[in-house]
């Protein structure tokens, strides 16, 4: 089947800063644009030589592709992935966003959000067998978000009753171990103390600088 695209839409295809590559129903590449051939399009594996040189390679497998681009710590998740994208039946009808992992040729972890739009065809009643699938690069987001993760893992709350001496206001620990109230929020906090004497315990303790304290007042 013939798709017959103009020169303006083929010059805003090749001119877009998004990665871009049309798919068919069976997950071949058939085209794609120059800002994928200089990104993306680079880790795509050399072609074995095999039979006559004159024999054109095959078309790359994109879900092949992400497959083989994935980090070790980040193979269930992009499995997870291709499997959603491989229950897609023929032909396209919706679309679809997913977020992937990737390892550069300088074993750099990447994360592009590639977003799939089945390519509508002059004729409305005909479904489509192609896709658009586009790549944004969004490491710069996903580390600020694990940035964030591990801050907030990091950040310690006190929540519900506390049990505190009557007498000494010593605190009760989880081992039931009694603590001071500056040990026990160390612990439980992110609060550092230094030390001070209010007005109350000044005037209990020493007397004498009293009338300083209620000239201050």
């Amino acid at each position: 089947m013939r798709y017959l695209i103009s020169d303006l839409e083929r010059l805003s295809f090749q001119s877009m800063q998004h990665q871009l590559i049309i798919v068919d129903h069976n997950w071949i590449i058939r085209s794609c644009n120059t800002a994928w051939q200089h990104g993306l399009g680079q880790l795509l594996p050399n072609p074995s030589v095999t039979g006559s040189s004159r024999t054109a390679p095959e078309p790359p497998h994109y879900l092949h592709l992400i497959e083989g681009w994935t980090l070790r710590e980040e193979k269930t998740m992009n499995a997870k992935i291709v499997q959603e994208l491989k229950s897609i039946t023929a032909p396209f009808k919706d679309s679809y966003t997913y977020d992937i992992a990737v390892q550069t040729v300088h074993n750099e972890q990447r994360w592009f959000r590639l977003e799939l739009t089945p390519l509508i065809q002059a004729d409305p009643s005909l479904l489509s067998d192609l896709a658009l699938i586009a790549h944004t690069d969004v490491t710069e987001q996903k580390q600020t978000e694990c940035q964030l993760k591990k801050a907030l893992s990091e950040v310690r709350t006190l929540r519900g009753l506390l049990p505190i001496c009557a007498v000494c206001k010593q605190i009760k620990d989880e081992q039931d171990s009694w603590n001071s109230v500056e040990s026990y929020l160390e612990k439980h906090t992110h609060a550092e103390f230094t030390h001070d004497i209010c007005p109350d315990c000044i005037r209990r303790l020493y007397p004498k600088y009293s009338n300083i304290l209620d000239k201050r007042s």
